[in-house]
Parts: structure tokens; C-alpha cells; sequence
């Protein structure tokens, strides 16, 4: 919190490492004065990222300085279920109990005096409360804006779209201290974020093209641009990324979870060099021969933080690490991070 008074702050950020970048958001508001100076009017929060030298390595240092102005601290619609409500997720699915036409809409803001805007309008202004009338309705939106105009958040509700059996966590997986390979449910980039927080994750990577692309929670929107930009419809149901935590380890909270139907043996696109896909299940042996139908030299699993190698072809020596740990075989959706040395065309995703 900043002292009474006090409009600007001068940040100071030295690196522990050579060679390393720091980077301040927001932008230096005053170029001319010594130091990096940053206006707190409105401002919601400081991040200080600093990147390795060879840019392997990001942390990510937040400041919060008040909470966001235009988020909602709670949504309710009486008779509808669309499951539990998270201020950072903005998109639900919900379905009206049996016999319910009706529903009164509560939209609590998390900061005074922002706005909060309900479509549509109120059915019934002699009623208590935000009525709406279901027959009919696509969905209900509630708009958040802050104090000064800036700053606009929509959440929206959509109503009588088909809920699959929802996970018992968002993300899938045991996580261990250091880097997992788990598996998301679906959904926005936000969303994914929001279920990555609740896990205790710090970073998550997916692998496209060959090329880790980094989300470091917390940091700027600019250090997650590519991110972003490869799910810019949303991250895909069953995506299978790498994920850095720094605090102690955590079993699956999911379980076991069916393969699709009709699926083939592996889920995710094979690019020459280095993939990130999903395996049905089964044997080692049943692995093997997965790995030659898709050209794959290896996979690898990460255990308890460590990669762990299946080499295609190799003497039974070599793999016996990985046969030891998956002496009951291998779950059905199992991340594995595989190679091909064969162009993308000489290899069959099984997408």
C-alpha cells in the first residue's frame, strides 16, 4: 500500500545473476528522472520479470497494489447450476433445475463504487432482487466496469448448452516439486490460469513446433504474448503441458479418466524433433508399437521430477527405469514428451 500522499514510486530492481534482463511493468512514466519511476493512480499492480541470460529461466516479482477494479467478488442465479464460481474465469455453462423459468441474478463487485451492468434487463423491478426470465435465453452477461472508466470485465453464463461430467479438478495430474507433465481440462487462457493458481503452479509450457512457449502466472500480459496467441480460441479440451511448481508435491485430484472413443493411440500433433502428446494407455510393449506406428525414436516421462526415457529399439537394459515404473502399465491419458526424426508427413498425429 503506498504511503498517503504518495502518487510515485521509484522501483528498483537488480538482478542476482549476470547477464540477466529485468524488465518493470509498468513502462517508465518519466524517462527524464533518474530511476524508473511508475504512477500508482489507479494502478493495480508492479511486475518485475528477470530472465536468464541464455532465456531458459523467467521469475516473475508482483507487487499487488489494490485488488482489479472490474472483477466480480461473486456471481449467483437462483435455479441455475453452472458450476463454481472463480473471478478470473468469465465464460460457464449453466442449466436451470427442473421447473425453474425464472432466476434472480446476484453480482457482487470485488472493488467500491465500479459498476455492474446485468443482461438482460430486470423482468420483474417490483421484485427484489435482478429477475430473469429463462424461457428462451441464450444467456445472462454481467458487466463490471471500474471506477474510472478503464478497465471492463464481462462474465457470461450461457444457458441449456450440453455440461460434459465435469473433472473434479480443472487440471490432471500428480504434481511434483520442480516440473510435472499434467493435463488440462479445456478452456480459456485465463481460466487455465486461474486453475493453475489454485494448484500452485508458477509456469506452464506447451511444446509447439518444436519450441517450448512459457505462461508465467502472474507476470505481464506481454511475457505471455505467444502464449496467448497459439490458443487464441482457447486452450483445447485434454492438453497436455509442462508445468513448474516450487512448493511441495501434490497427488492427482482427478483420477482416472476414460480414453475418448474412436481415439487413435496417441492424442496431440507430431512435429519432427520434439512433441508433447497424450498416450491411451497399456503396456510398454503397447507403447512400443504406438511409437513405430507414429515414427517416434523416444518418449519420456517426467516421475516424481525426473525424465524418465523410453528409447524405440533400444535393449531392454536401456529402458528398464521406465518399464520399473509402469510395471502396471501406463493410465490412460498419459502426458509423454516424444521424438520423431521423421518430417511431419512421414509421422500420423493422432489428433
Amino acid at each position: 500500500a503506498a504511503a498517503e500522499g504518495v502518487t510515485v514510486a521509484t522501483v528498483e530492481a537488480e538482478a542476482a545473476q549476470p547477464g540477466a534482463t529485468v524488465v518493470i511493468e509498468p513502462p517508465d512514466a518519466d524517462p527524464d528522472t533518474v530511476g524508473h519511476q511508475v504512477a500508482l493512480d489507479d494502478l493495480e499492480a508492479v511486475t518485475v520479470t528477470v530472465t536468464s541470460q541464455d532465456g531458459t529461466v523467467a521469475r516473475v516479482y508482483r507487487v499487488v497494489l489494490g485488488a482489479p477494479g472490474a472483477r466480480l467478488a461473486s456471481l449467483s442465479l437462483e435455479g441455475v447450476d453452472f458450476g463454481e464460481f472463480s473471478p478470473a474465469r468469465t465464460e460457464y455453462a449453466g442449466a436451470a433445475a427442473e421447473g425453474v423459468t425464472v432466476a434472480t441474478v446476484e453480482a457482487e463487485a470485488a472493488q467500491p463504487r465500479t459498476t455492474v451492468a446485468i443482461d438482460p434487463p430486470d423482468a420483474d423491478p417490483d421484485t427484489a432482487g435482478h429477475q430473469v426470465a429463462l424461457e428462451g435465453l441464450d444467456a445472462v452477461t454481467v458487466t463490471v466496469t471500474s471506477q474510472d472508466g478503464t478497465h471492463t470485465r464481462v462474465y457470461r453464463v450461457v444457458l441449456g448448452a450440453p455440461q460434459p461430467e465435469p473433472w473434479a479438478h480443472c487440471i490432471k495430474g500428480a504434481v511434483a516439486e520442480g516440473f510435472s507433465l499434467l493435463v488440462y481440462e479445456g478452456g480459456t487462457v485465463d481460466e487455465l490460469a486461474a486453475c493453475a493458481q489454485s494448484r500452485g503452479l508458477t509456469a506452464l509450457y506447451a511444446l509447439h513446433e518444436g519450441r517450448y512457449l512459457a505462461y508465467v502466472l502472474a507476470a505481464p500480459d506481454f511475457v505471455n504474448e505467444a502464449f496467448a496467441a497459439l490458443f487464441p480460441d482457447g486452450v483445447p479440451a485434454l492438453t497436455p503441458l509442462v508445468a513448474a511448481r516450487e512448493g511441495p508435491a501434490s497427488e492427482d485430484p482427478v483420477g482416472a479418466v476414460a480414453w475418448p472413443d474412436g481415439a487413435a493411440c496417441l492424442l496431440g500433433e507430431i512435429a519432427e524433433g520434439w512433441s508433447l502428446v497424450l498416450h491411451e494407455g497399456g503396456s510398454v510393449e503397447a507403447l512400443a508399437d504406438c511409437a513405430r506406428e507414429h515414427a517416434l525414436s523416444s518418449a519420456w516421462a517426467l516421475h516424481e521430477g525426473e525424465w524418465v526415457a523410453y528409447a524405440v529399439g533400444a535393449p531392454d537394459f536401456v529402458n528398464r527405469p521406465f518399464a520399473e515404473i509402469f510395471t502396471d502399465g501406463l493410465p490412460p491419458l498419459t502426458p509423454l514428451v516424444v521424438r520423431s526424426d521423421a518430417p511431419p508427413d512421414a509421422s500420423s498425429g493422432g489428433n
